[in-house]
């Protein structure tokens, strides 16, 4: 039986994407499927690779590009479509997932039976190619279990109560598993689709935590978030890349859902655009949608965006976003939370990627000192400090001696 199905969607990045198929590959594992949907101008690459190094693997399954570029959110539709695991994991290419995860989600369908969304910690890693400033890579040490409370999870991604630049949220089959059967009844219920949105990763939070019966986090991390220099998240380390993106992703998803929401005058696609605003988007967009309670979302995110401007590498990019901000907050609803955006003075941040060490069960350790070239090298590598699968998925809490 097929446990897991990690979907990998991927476009122009053939040269990570082998690097992450390859990293899986190398797990002895049989109840796992991978599914990789190539949206790539030539899909030579990765026909090419599979027929050569994959052939006589049948984990691993090719969905060539179509026609035409496909918008990223039917790239992803397509692979959920074929996909025969009792659970869903959607990864980007840069990214790398530990194929043990299944050994989780068999120990927690043991113990409760009505889970149908897993989370757990993830690690952070920019490729070596992707890193114009000093950084920190980061291992959350922690391996506890814990169920989510479905309406603190609504209220912190819906009405954004904890006012912090990103919302608390984490369910969703992006780094996530969602059982498939889920999968099923969300498209039933949300137009006929397992995706709709442009930012097709928390709009598939948006729906996990509107319909799933149990979540269940895990501390222990399973999966490596990737960040190599050709793609979207590489907008982290720079603003006038992350434009670039989304100018780019704007074009090639026309014709669908706006993902610069005419309602929510916080284009995502503007020079001053902050990941707040690509998060509060995609949830205003579902909660109007779906008629979903957005009481003190508006006063809540005015907060939250000031919060973002915290996090700005330097001045210019501090006036950029609060441009972008005052600006949407002088149209929005008539100007009638402008009020409440009250960004503070721009002060630089001394300590930013400087602090090593261990803080709030999180180790972070500075990236030229990390001897890994890859996620999967740096997945490895940070083995050595958490516990092992095995212990997590049979309920030990320690090491054995």
């Amino acid at each position: 039986m097929i446990q897991l199905s990690i979907c990998l969607p991927t476009r122009n990045r053939q040269s990570y994407c082998i690097e992450t198929i390859r990293a899986i590959a190398a797990s002895e594992r049989q109840d796992f499927e991978v599914l990789v949907g190539d949206n790539s101008d030539d899909g030579t690459t990765l026909a090419n690779f599979f027929a050569t190094e994959l052939k006589d693997d049948p984990r691993f399954k090719l969905t060539g590009p179509e026609q035409s570029v496909l918008p990223m959110v039917d790239n992803w539709e397509r692979l959920v479509e074929l996909a025969q695991g009792r659970w869903i994991a959607v990864i980007g290419d840069d990214d790398y997932i530990d194929p043990k995860l299944t050994l989780l989600l068999k120990h927690y369908e043991r113990l409760y039976p009505e889970v149908e969304s897993v989370s757990w910690a993830r690690m952070h890693f920019n490729w070596p190619d992707n890193r114009p400033v000093p950084a920190l890579s980061t291992i959350p040490v922690s391996h506890d279990t814990y169920i989510a409370v479905k309406s603190r999870l609504q209220d912190q991604l819906y009405r954004w109560t904890e006012r912090r630049r990103v919302p608390a949220g984490g369910f969703g089959a992006y780094h996530g598993a969602v059982r498939k059967s889920l999968m099923e009844r969300i498209k039933r219920k949300f137009g006929g689709r397992y995706f709709e949105h442009p930012v097709v990763d928390f709009e598939s939070v948006c729906k996990t935590i509107k319909e799933a019966k149990m979540l269940v986090h895990c501390q222990r991390p399973f999966s490596v978030l990737g960040a190599g220099a050709a793609s979207n998240s590489a907008g982290t380390q720079s603003q006038k890349v992350l434009v670039e993106r989304a100018r780019t992703f704007k074009q090639e998803t026309a014709g669908k859902v706006d993902m610069d929401d005419p309602v929510f005058p916080f284009p995502i696609s503007d020079k001053g655009a902050a990941l707040s605003a690509s998060i509060a988007s995609t949830t205003y967009w579902f909660c109007r949608t779906y008629d979903i309670d957005l009481t003190g979302f508006a006063e809540n995110f005015a907060q939250a965006a000031a919060d973002e401007l915290r996090f700005t590498r330097n001045e210019t990019d501090y006036q950029a976003k609060k441009t972008f901000f005052e600006r949407g907050f002088e149209v929005w609803d008539g100007g009638k939370w402008r009020h409440l955006f009250k960004p503070g003075v721009y002060l630089p941040n001394i300590s930013f990627n400087e602090l090593t060490g261990v803080i709030k069960d999180t180790l972070h350790v500075r990236e030229a000192a990390v001897p890994a070239q890859t996620p999967a090298e740096f997945y490895r590598f940070a083995e050595h400090t958490i516990l092992p699968v095995e212990h997590v998925a049979s309920g030990a809490r320690a090491f054995a001696r």
